[in-house]
C-alpha cells in the first residue's frame, strides 16, 4: 500500500514539474530561431581554412629556412662538404680502429690524407691553369676572329641596322677593349681571409666529426623512444654512411679513368700538359651536367690557341663529349648499378637549386644530398617496420 501511494504521488507530480520547465525551452527555441545558424565547427568550410594556415604556416618556414641558407653559406657550405668527406672516409677510419688505432688517430690519420689530396689537385691541376688564365686575352681575340669570320655572310644586315640605329639616334658600338690582367687578381686577393677561413671550417668538420661519429650517433639516438624509432635511425646513418663511401668510391675510381682518358685524347692530339686536361675532367665529372659541360668549354677554348685551325679544336671537343656519353650511358650504369643510379630529372633539379643557394659548393653537395633523401625516404616509407619476431635482413649497399 506505501507503495503505490509513493507510486500515485510520483506520477502526479510529474506533470507539476515538466510542465513550468517546457514552457521556458519553447521560449528559448522561439527567441532562437530569430538569429542565424552559425556553421559547426567541423563543417568543410572550416576544414578548408584550417588546411590553408597550416599550408601557409609551411610555406612561410620554408622561405625563413631557404633564406637563413643562404644567409649562412660562408658557414654551412664548408660544414657540409666537411660532413660529406666525413662520411666518404667513415667505413675506412672504422677498419683502423678495428685494428686498434685510436679514434682521435683515425681521424687525424684521414683529414691528412683530404689535405694531402686537395693539395696535389691544386698544385698539379690549378696553378698550371694559371698559366692559361694569363694568356686569356689571346683567347679572347681568336674567340673574337672566329665570330668575325662566322659573321662575315651578315655583314649587309649588320650594316642595314647600324645605319637603321643611327637614324634613330643611337650611339655605335664601342670596340673591344683590352683586358686588365690586375681586374681578376685584386678580386681573389679580397677573398683570401674568406677561402682560408672556409679551408679551416672543412678540415676542422671532417677530423671532428670522424672522430666523434659514433657519440654523434648515439647522442640521436637517445631521443628514440621506442625500439623500432631507434632501429630506423641506426639504419639510416649505417646506410648513409656505407652508400656514401660506396658511391663516391665508385664514382672516383671510373673518374680517375675517365681523366687518364681524356689526358690520352688530349695528348693524341697535340696539347701541352695533357695530365692537367686530364685532371681538370676528372675533377669537373663530379658535377653533374655543369661539369662535363664546362670542361668541353675549357677544351675548345684551350684548342683556339694551341690549334692553327679551328676544325682541329673542334674535332678534341667532339672527342671529349664522345668519352662522357661513353661513361656516363654505359660505363657509371654498369659499374655502380642501376639500384644507386639517380633520377636525372630530380638530379637537375637539386643541381639547380643547390648551385643557386651555395654557388660551387652546392653544386658538388648535390649528388650527396640527393643520396641521403633517398636513403631517408626508403627507410621512412610504409612497410619497413620490423615486427616481433622477425630477424633484421643483411645489409646490402645496392638496395638503397
Amino acid at each position: 500500500a506505501t507503495t503505490e501511494i509513493y507510486t500515485l504521488s510520483l506520477h502526479d507530480a510529474l506533470p507539476i514539474f515538466i510542465q513550468p520547465m517546457a514552457a521556458p525551452m519553447h521560449e528559448q527555441t522561439r527567441h532562437m530561431s530569430a538569429f542565424p545558424e552559425m556553421p559547426a565547427r567541423d563543417s568543410r568550410a572550416a576544414q578548408v581554412l584550417s588546411f590553408a594556415a597550416r599550408l601557409s604556416v609551411i610555406g612561410l618556414f620554408i622561405i625563413v629556412l631557404i633564406t637563413g641558407l643562404k644567409s649562412a653559406y660562408f658557414v654551412l657550405a664548408p660544414i657540409c662538404l666537411g660532413v660529406t668527406a666525413a662520411l666518404v672516409l667513415g667505413p675506412v677510419a672504422t677498419r683502423l680502429e678495428r685494428g686498434g688505432m685510436p679514434a682521435p688517430l683515425s681521424a687525424g690519420l684521414m683529414t691528412v690524407l683530404v689535405l694531402i689530396g686537395l693539395a696535389a689537385f691544386v698544385s698539379g691541376i690549378v696553378l698550371p691553369i694559371n698559366d692559361w688564365i694569363d694568356r686569356s686575352p689571346d683567347i679572347w681575340q681568336r674567340l673574337e676572329r672566329l665570330s668575325w669570320s662566322l659573321q662575315a655572310r651578315w655583314r649587309e644586315i649588320e650594316s642595314a641596322a647600324v645605319d637603321i640605329s643611327q637614324a634613330m639616334g643611337a650611339d655605335a658600338p664601342s670596340g673591344g677593349q683590352a683586358i686588365d690582367p690586375l681586374s681578376s687578381i685584386l678580386p681573389a686577393l679580397r677573398l683570401a681571409p674568406a677561402l682560408v677561413g672556409q679551408f679551416v671550417i672543412f678540415f676542422g668538420t671532417v677530423y671532428f666529426f670522424i672522430a666523434t661519429r659514433h657519440q654523434i650517433r648515439d647522442f640521436v639516438l637517445s631521443f628514440c623512444l621506442s625500439r623500432r624509432a631507434r632501429w630506423r635511425v641506426a639504419r639510416i646513418f649505417r646506410d648513409i654512411e656505407a652508400g656514401f663511401s660506396h658511391y663516391f668510391g665508385t664514382i672516383a675510381a671510373i673518374n680517375v679513368v675517365f681523366g687518364c682518358a681524356v689526358g690520352l685524347l688530349a695528348w693524341s692530339f697535340g696539347m701541352p700538359t695533357p695530365y692537367v686536361w686530364g685532371g681538370l675532367a676528372a675533377g669537373l665529372n663530379f658535377v653533374p651536367y655543369i661539369g662535363p659541360a664546362l670542361m668541353a668549354a675549357i677544351l675548345f677554348s684551350i684548342g683556339l690557341v694551341v690549334f692553327d685551325n679551328i676544325e682541329t679544336a673542334v674535332f678534341l671537343t667532339a672527342g671529349f663529349v664522345m668519352l662522357n656519353l661513353l661513361e656516363g650511358q654505359f660505363v657509371t650504369p654498369s659499374v655502380v648499378g642501376r639500384t644507386l643510379l639517380l633520377n636525372p630529372f630530380l638530379v637537375f633539379c637539386t643541381l639547380t637549386f643547390c648551385l643557386w643557394l651555395w654557388g660551387a659548393p652546392g653544386a658538388f653537395l648535390s649528388v650527396p644530398f640527393l643520396l641521403s633523401g633517398k636513403v631517408v625516404l626508403y627507410h621512412l616509407r610504409p612497410g619497413r617496420a620490423v615486427g616481433r619476431g622477425r630477424r633484421l635482413a643483411p645489409h646490402r649497399p645496392a638496395k638503397l
